[in-house]
C-alpha cells in the first residue's frame, strides 16, 4: 500500500514511518518548510515539500496514493498556525484532496477528550477535525491517544528537567490527583500501522490508552524513583499556574504552560482500554517499565 503521511518528522511520525517501511508500505512522506527527514528518499520512502493548509496543491501531492495518515497536530499557536487552522482546515484539505483522487482509506490523529464543545480549542478543534473524516465518504480510522510516553514525550521530558533544574523541591501541577492512562508511543504506531489493513477498525474511533490509571503524582513518583531523586513534592496552585501562563502568554517566546494546558491537565485523559485491546489484539505496555527503557543512563 502507498501511504501519504503528515507529521512524519514528530514524536509519532518518527516512531511510525520506519515501521510502516518494515511492513513493506511505500511513504510518500509530507515535508513542511526547509524540514527533511533522516536518512532521505529510498525506493520506499519519497520526501516531497508542502503544507496542508495549501489545499490547492494536495490534490497533485498525493496522486497515487492508496491511503493517508495524517499526524499533524500543534499544542501551541503561533501566527497562522492556530488550532482551527491546523486540526479542523488542514484535515479538511487533505479530505477533500483524498475523496478528489479517490483514496480508499483515511487515519486521523485526533486526541483522548475531543468533544464539540465545553472544553479547550485544542479539542474542540481536533474533534471538529473528526468530523471532516467522518462526512468523508471514504473508509477511516480515528484513534484518540491518551499522554503518550516513550522516547521524544516533550511531556515527560519537561517533567525530568523542572525535576533536575528546581533545588530541593519536585514541584507538582495543583492537586496531582488528575487521572491518565498514559500509552507508549510503539503501541499508538503499531495501532496506526494496523489501521490501515484492520477490518475491525472501519468507521470506528477508538481510544488508546495504557492498562494502568495513574495520577499526576503516581507519574511525577515514579519518575523520580527511576532517575533517584530524592526531593519532596511541594503542589503548585492552580490559580497561581494560570496567572504565571497569562504573563507567558504576552512575551515575544513560546510558554512552559498555557491556560489551555492547565484545563487539560485538569480534565485528565483516562478511558477503557477494551476496546483497543479487541480491534488491535494488542496488550498495551506497562508504563513503569517502559519509563525505565528510556530515562534510565
Amino acid at each position: 500500500m502507498k501511504i501519504f503521511l503528515t507529521g512524519s518528522s514528530g514524536f509519532v511520525g518518527s516512531q511510525l514511518l520506519p515501521r510502516l517501511l518494515r511492513e513493506a508500505h511505500s511513504v510518500r512522506a509530507l515535508v513542511h518548510g526547509n524540514g527533511s527527514l533522516a536518512g532521505g528518499s529510498s525506493s520506499q520512502l519519497e520526501q516531497v515539500k508542502g503544507d496542508i493548509l495549501s489545499a490547492s496543491a494536495l490534490p497533485e501531492l498525493m496522486a497515487g496514493c492508496d491511503a493517508v495518515i495524517n499526524l499533524v497536530g500543534i499544542i501551541f499557536e503561533h501566527g497562522s498556525s492556530t488550532f482551527e487552522a491546523v486540526h479542523h482546515l488542514g484535515t479538511r484539505n487533505l479530505v477533500q484532496a483524498a475523496r478528489q483522487i479517490g483514496l480508499r482509506r483515511f487515519v486521523q490523529m485526533s486526541a483522548l477528550g475531543a468533544r464539540r464543545e465545553d472544553a479547550s480549542p485544542y479539542h474542540t478543534t481536533k474533534f471538529a477535525g473528526e468530523e471532516e473524516v467522518r462526512d468523508s465518504g471514504i473508509p477511516y480510522v480515528i484513534l484518540r491517544p491518551s499522554l503518550i510516553v516513550g522516547h521524544g514525550s516533550a511531556f515527560i521530558h519537561q517533567m525530568v528537567g523542572v525535576m533536575r533544574v528546581v533545588p530541593f523541591i519536585r514541584p507538582v501541577a495543583g492537586t496531582g490527583e488528575y487521572r491518565f492512562r498514559p500509552v507508549h508511543v510503539d503501541d499508538v504506531a503499531e495501532c496506526f500501522t494496523q489501521a490501515l489493513t484492520n477490518e475491525m477498525a472501519i468507521g470506528q474511533t477508538v481510544n488508546l490508552v495504557g492498562n494502568e490509571e495513574l495520577t499526576l503524582n503516581d507519574i511525577a513518583a515514579t519518575i523520580a524513583q527511576s532517575l533517584a531523586i530524592h526531593k519532596i513534592p511541594i503542589h503548585i496552585p492552580i490559580p497561581l499556574m494560570k496567572v504565571a501562563a497569562t504573563l507567558f502568554s504576552v512575551l515575544p517566546m513560546q510558554p512552559p504552560v498555557t491556560k489551555a494546558q492547565i484545563r487539560m491537565l485538569e480534565e485528565g485523559s483516562t478511558a477503557d482500554p477494551e476496546p483497543m485491546k479487541r480491534i488491535f489484539g494488542l496488550e498495551p505496555r506497562a508504563f513503569r517499565s517502559s519509563l525505565n527503557e528510556y530515562l534510565r543512563p
